[in-house]
């Protein structure tokens, strides 16, 4: 593991701490430290083990979709985790360690610099930390997460992913983790390009998600690798090729049959066998996923819903408004009042 990326990540005093400029909490009240974690992550119980006060920091960002927190308790204590169905939570361990179990039988243990947890949205975990434990939190929506998958893979993800328990800091792809993390880190810390300009988070809400699944294990692996090999029909993959280079000029099914060399009965069985969608199915997918990165980083104060629709092809707003609602689990307007007053 690179030296820089330790001490940078490691300074922990209070001076010095990681996003000090975006505190949000400095207690030694249980219940205050609850609820204010609780609004930035999600609801928790949170309960000391130790005789000594509890002494909680968090500061905390948002990236797009994605929060990124540094939190402290600086005493022993116990977290319970209810499923909440919507957020996936990785806590990266800075300093200290931690002890983690998952009602699916997972079991873990984390140290500094060398491990972190995944919290699954569809499980009640428990979390116990040492009196010198520091955490990076990162809070991703399901829908990010699966969204950003389902593009880096060209496949369909339709449930929570159980992803492993640990992620292993010092493996490659870990390392590249906390590369990522201290970058992102970085930006906020030194008021940087990135931060300054909100058109540019969503590729660091990207690389965040991206880093993440490529550390962390579990079956999504397979179709990480599966994109790699060469067992998909050729046809398939120029369709799919075209389809994500294309998709903002709506293209037909006669345009991805010419695409692909082969007749659309070929082509839709294809998709149904490899995808679980026709093609047309996965065409609005596409379109209904780059219509939302628009209305979560908008191009101006002056981009309105329906100018994203229609940009993307949804010219029935109450159809498109309903789609996006049941995907999303809110309305494209609820997206884009909030990305404009973040």
């Amino acid at each position: 593991m690179s030296s820089c990326v330790e001490v940078s990540l490691l300074s922990l005093s209070a001076a010095d701490e990681p996003l000090r400029q975006h505190g949000r909490l400095h207690t030694d009240d249980v219940s205050v430290a609850q609820d204010v974690v609780a609004e930035v992550f999600e609801p928790h119980t949170l309960e000391p083990l130790a005789a000594k006060r509890l002494d909680a920091r968090l500061n905390a960002v948002q990236i797009g979709e994605v929060t990124l927190g540094y939190l402290t308790y600086g005493t022993e204590t116990r977290i319970s985790l209810p499923p909440s169905g919507q957020w996936y939570h990785v806590n990266v361990t800075l300093a200290g360690s931690s002890r983690i179990a998952r009602t699916d039988g997972e079991r873990g243990e984390t140290e500094g610099m060398r491990g972190a947890a995944v919290l699954l949205p569809h499980r009640t975990q428990t979390i116990e930390w040492a009196h010198d434990a520091a955490q990076f939190g990162i809070k991703i929506p399901r829908t990010a997460l699966e969204t950003h998958l389902s593009d880096l893979t060209r496949t369909q993800v339709t449930g929570p992913v159980d992803f492993g328990l640990i992620i292993d800091l010092t493996s490659r792809a870990g390392r590249g983790l906390l590369r990522c993390l201290d970058f992102v880190r970085r930006e906020w810390d030194e008021d940087g390009v990135l931060a300054q300009h909100g058109g540019t988070r969503r590729h660091v809400e990207a690389m965040i998600m991206t880093n993440l699944l490529m550390a962390a294990s579990g079956p999504h692996q397979n179709l990480l690798r599966q994109e790699h090999t060469t067992s998909r029909p050729a046809a398939l993959k120029r369709a799919l090729d075209y389809i994500h280079e294309h998709a903002h000029e709506l293209p037909t099914l006669t345009d991805l049959t010419a695409a692909a060399g082969v007749s659309a009965r070929t082509l839709q069985l294809q998709f149904l066998r490899n995808l679980g969608c026709t093609p047309l199915q996965y065409l609005r997918d596409v379109r209904l996923r780059a219509a939302r990165a628009e209305l979560l980083h908008p191009r101006s104060a002056d981009v309105t819903v329906t100018d994203v629709a229609t940009s993307w092809g949804f010219y029935n707003l109450g159809r498109f408004s309903s789609l996006y609602r049941s995907v999303y689990g809110e309305t494209p307007s609820e997206t884009l009042r909030r990305a404009k007053g973040g």
